[in-house]
């Protein structure tokens, strides 16, 4: 007998009771997660992780006995071939944290043009790029740019549900070029009092509250908010995205883009990190492009926009 045997999906065939489901770990739903038990040690448990989604449509998870052993390969009794140690004591899965938006009020204080790297934008737009003055203000308005006394731009993250998560500051030089460590509004006013410390920060898609505005659009998405706004402006009737940096890609983001066509621009040495992430996202209509990997690291389609012709 396998393990593939020896270790079934709870059921009430199986164990006698019904199957006691918890928290998936990929998509976070409660109640529709269905684990793996060990028919040879008192129905215990494979592990918190080790089981199947119900939503096999929207969410797909499906971590099997075969691939657990594989991944944990120090469990398996080796004096038996298909007899493994115990297996790990289950502990309840940990609720996801609950979300704290920040006040939308921060958003609408701030909205403005005035700062260093939308002035550079602006101009490079009308000059170098011939993008309609039309164009750049609806960029403005739709990604709700706004900008800090000192002149750094606040690119804010909204998600659909118009939930303020954050706001990524940034300073630049009259180049475009940044020119000091990035900050983040949730930061700064945990350092002021204005947030508690175990604020628990959770980020989305830069620019992702346009996915209502736009629901036929089709989605883009890059790394940088600088790239996304300059493609927005140069291709409006595409929707932009920023993963807000290399590491921003994940499942848990990419769950708000279930049912839209999307296409995905990684930064150059980005691709297979990116690639792999997309394929662990079952039930998404995507390509990945990877046009930029023939570059140097960390180029982008901004590099290419704005290198001399």
């Amino acid at each position: 007998m396998t393990y593939d045997y020896r270790y079934q999906l709870e059921s009430f065939r199986v164990t006698g009771h019904r199957p006691q489901k918890t928290i998936c770990p990929r998509c976070g739903r409660n109640k529709c997660f269905v684990r793996y038990v060990d028919t040879h040690n008192m129905y215990n448990y494979l592990g918190d992780d080790v089981g199947r989604c119900d939503h096999e449509n929207s969410c797909g998870y499906h971590y099997t006995p075969r691939e657990y052993f594989k991944d944990h390969p120090w469990l398996k009794d080796n004096s038996e071939p298909n007899y493994f140690a115990s297996p790990k004591i289950v502990k309840p899965i940990p609720p996801k944290p609950q979300l704290q938006p920040l006040p939308i009020e921060l958003v609408d204080k701030s909205h403005s043009p005035h700062s260093n790297f939308w002035k550079w934008f602006s101009n490079t737009c009308l000059q170098n790029l011939k993008i309609s003055q039309e164009h750049i203000e609806r960029t403005y308005m739709d990604y709700r740019i706004g900008a800090t006394k000192c002149g750094e731009i606040i690119f804010w993250q909204i998600d659909e549900q118009q939930r303020v998560r954050t706001g990524h500051i940034m300073q630049y030089g009259s180049d475009g070029h940044r020119i000091q460590t990035p900050n983040w509004i949730h930061s700064i006013m945990i350092e002021r009092g204005s947030l508690q410390k175990n604020f628990v920060l959770q980020q989305c898609f830069f620019g992702q509250h346009l996915l209502s505005k736009y629901p036929n659009k089709k989605v883009c998405i890059v790394e940088s908010e600088k790239t996304a706004i300059f493609m927005a402006a140069l291709y409006p009737e595409l929707l932009w995205l920023a993963t807000c940096g290399s590491s921003g890609l994940n499942v848990e983001k990419l769950e708000c883009l279930r049912g839209r066509r999307i296409i995905v621009f990684p930064d150059s040495a980005c691709f297979q990190k990116w690639k792999k992430i997309l394929e662990q996202t079952r039930g998404l209509n995507y390509y990945i492009d990877d046009k930029l990997e023939k570059y140097a690291s960390n180029t982008d389609l901004v590099d290419l926009l704005l290198q001399p012709q």
